[in-house]
């Protein structure tokens, strides 16, 4: 009886364990995958547009010194290593000094598949929570500093959710993961 008390306590044990592990968030479900932003000549663009390729896509901003460099260098290096249609995609969150135009060319610096795109304070900000992307511009009369979670989002064809990526993600992974 007491042998068959214990096993019964390890069963209930893995089956909490299952359970709350089956109840932790998906970092995939918590994105939703769209945008209303602004292209270098002022047109709207939406995901939509890019449908029938894989779309790499990060948040930024141009006047960063070493992590967007870094994060669009690698998104550029993945497009380059996929042999699938592909874009990169990157969107400033500093919307009062990178004007849509101004992210393009910035964005254009790392490849000819890259894209930048940038809007009003609002439509970044709607971008930036529909893929769980936190940003914080601080001003002061010494100091202007852009915060941003550096994320790489991989977007299928379809414009679906395929992963999220670490900025140092290897491109050949990043790569590998597109479909």
């Amino acid at each position: 009886m007491r042998k068959m008390s214990a096993l019964a306590l390890l069963l209930l044990c893995f089956s909490t364990v299952a359970a709350q592990d089956s109840k932790k968030p998906n970092v995939l479900d918590a994105v939703t995958v769209g945008f209303e932003l602004l292209d270098r000549d002022g047109e709207r663009v939406s995901i939509e547009a890019f449908r029938g390729q894989n779309v790499l896509l990060a948040f930024g901003f141009t006047h960063c010194a070493h992590i967007c460099p870094m994060i669009a260098a690698n998104m550029a290096r993945s497009i380059k290593a996929a042999e699938k249609a592909a874009v990169g995609v990157f969107i400033s969150v500093d919307t009062e000094r990178d004007s849509p135009s101004v992210t393009d060319d910035y964005a254009l610096k790392f490849g000819d598949n890259m894209v930048g795109l940038s809007g009003s304070y609002e439509q970044v900000s709607a971008a930036a929570k529909n893929f769980n992307v936190t940003f914080v511009v601080t001003k002061s009369e010494d100091n202007y500093t852009v915060q941003h979670t550096p994320s790489i989002f991989l977007i299928g064809p379809d414009g679906s959710l395929i992963d999220v990526f670490t900025m140092s993600t290897a491109s050949r992974e990043i790569a590998a993961a597109m479909l």
